[in-house]
């Protein structure tokens, strides 16, 4: 059986010649006039950076007719499409296209799973169901193994910066004002949603405390690492404190697009690597 894997721009992947029977979808960057722009390998990160930087960006769902053209392309080549979306608690991309594989010409053939992933979770994703594909399993079975796998994923999100969030409207400027007056770093929490974990005084103290949380969870000697866009200084300071704790690191990467448009630079994820 020949099963090709789709993903969305929320996995931050660009150059999908990279991985063998991979394919991308984008999602959409919204301007404050409206226009929209596809995020994928056309949109440059110096270019997005310089837009996010001018205006306050909105993002959305791929469009319809794109995702089922590529499907309808992919079954002519595949017996089946393993679809990685970002998680349905961030968009409403996995319950709009779970929906349509649903139908006739579809079911059993395309399966969107449940990722409750986005970034470098995606990644680690692509990693295991290439490694499933590898052991025989189908479309069905990915879904099943995946979707358990995930179920109770847990990370942690800090941003060093609180001015995007202002910007979005997520947070007032008074509340961001007296946050950067006291030096109080926001953790969040991250199951697939984004939710508030807790705050400390500085950043430092929020990614200790954030490789705290992850290790007491399980365990843990690989954590993976999304950032924006930071100084040589805050990530080199980032990986120290994560070599000290005594974990190593797995990937380390950028986050995408997708996601720095609502929190910003100077963001950093910290995640479990989960393998097979």
């Amino acid at each position: 059986m020949k099963i090709a894997i789709l993903i969305d721009s929320s996995a931050g992947i660009k150059n999908i010649n990279e991985y063998k029977d991979l394919f991308l979808v984008p999602l959409m960057i919204t301007k404050e006039n409206g226009e929209q722009i596809a995020d994928d390998q056309n949109l440059l990160e110096d270019e997005f950076y310089e837009l996010n930087n001018l205006q306050v960006l909105k993002t959305s769902q791929t469009i319809t007719g794109n995702m089922l053209e590529k499907w309808d392309n992919l079954l002519k080549e595949y017996d089946q499409v393993v679809c990685l979306l970002i998680s349905k608690g961030l968009s409403g991309q996995y319950n709009t296209f779970k929906m349509f594989s649903k139908e006739e010409e579809y079911n059993q053939k395309v399966f969107v799973i449940d990722t409750n992933g986005v970034s470098i979770i995606i990644k680690r994703q692509i990693e295991i169901v290439n490694k499933l594909i590898e052991q025989n399993k189908n479309g069905q079975e990915i879904l099943d193994i995946m979707e358990e796998k995930y179920n109770n994923f847990k990370g942690y999100i800090i941003p060093k910066s609180l001015n995007q969030l202002v910007r979005g409207g997520r947070i007032s400027k008074a509340a961001a004002g007296l946050a950067k007056i006291l030096k109080i770093t926001p953790i969040l929490k991250y199951d697939g949603t984004i939710d508030k974990q807790g705050k400390t005084r500085t950043f430092k103290k929020a990614v200790e405390e954030a490789i705290s949380l992850l290790r007491s969870s399980s365990n843990l000697e690989i954590i993976d690492v999304a950032y924006s866009k930071s100084s040589d200084e805050i990530i080199n300071l980032v990986k120290e404190i994560i070599e000290k704790s005594g974990l190593k690191i797995g990937l380390f990467e950028k986050i995408p697009n997708v996601v720095t448009c609502h929190t910003g630079e100077e963001t950093f994820a910290f995640l479990p690597m989960i393998d097979i």
